[in-house]
């Protein structure tokens, strides 16, 4: 009667994963064919971020379908093994630090993208202004400002997921300051350059 319990718990753990890998395949492919479908994969190439992916030979489809695809994936496995710490107490520890853990790298992962496309398209659009008005100064100063933005996004994700952003925040005053100054010094050269 008992090897017949395990040879069921063996099963539904397989099914789980077996589940949860087919409906990271759906997904993936529903993905991707929407941001075909959509013209995101057109748009997308235009960022920074984007031409890393065609760089490494993946469209935006491609990107972020294997992105949800592999959370699905990491999903299964782990409440596969959440169904079995209810039968093995030695792995309930586990279980609840990888579901835990889990949602950590889902939410920073997520903010870092977000904030990494927003910073992107901020780029794209300052420096084409920058480059109507031909100041070479606005250029260095808009990468200076990407720099700071770049930290400040993951500071947030690193604060989010409860890590300790004391380093961070110390790096990121000195460099606000600085961009605070070389702003003002700008404006101060066009002013004079004016009169």
């Amino acid at each position: 009667m008992q090897i017949i319990d395990y040879i069921i718990d063996a099963v539904i753990f397989i099914l789980i994963i077996v589940v949860f890998y087919l409906i990271g395949k759906f997904v993936k492919f529903l993905v991707k064919r929407t941001l075909e479908i959509t013209g995101f994969n057109d748009w997308f190439k235009h960022i920074s971020m984007g031409r890393i992916t065609l760089r490494a030979g993946m469209t935006a489809g491609d990107f972020f379908g294997n992105l949800i695809a592999y959370f699905l994936y990491a999903t299964g496995v782990i409440l596969s093994i959440d169904y079995l710490s209810t039968y093995v107490t030695e792995i309930r520890i586990t279980s609840s630090l990888l579901t835990k853990g889990l949602g950590y790298v889902a939410l920073f992962v997520f903010i870092i993208i977000i904030g990494f496309i927003l910073i992107d398209v901020f780029d794209s659009y300052i420096s084409s202004e920058a480059k109507l008005r031909g100041g070479q100064e606005l250029e260095i100063l808009i990468v200076y400002i990407k720099i700071v933005l770049y930290i400040t996004v993951i500071t947030l994700a690193m604060r989010e997921v409860s890590l300790d952003v004391t380093p961070l925040m110390i790096l990121l005053q000195p460099l606000a300051w600085g961009l605070a100054i070389a702003f003002v010094a700008l404006i101060i050269s066009r002013y004079i350059r004016r009169a």
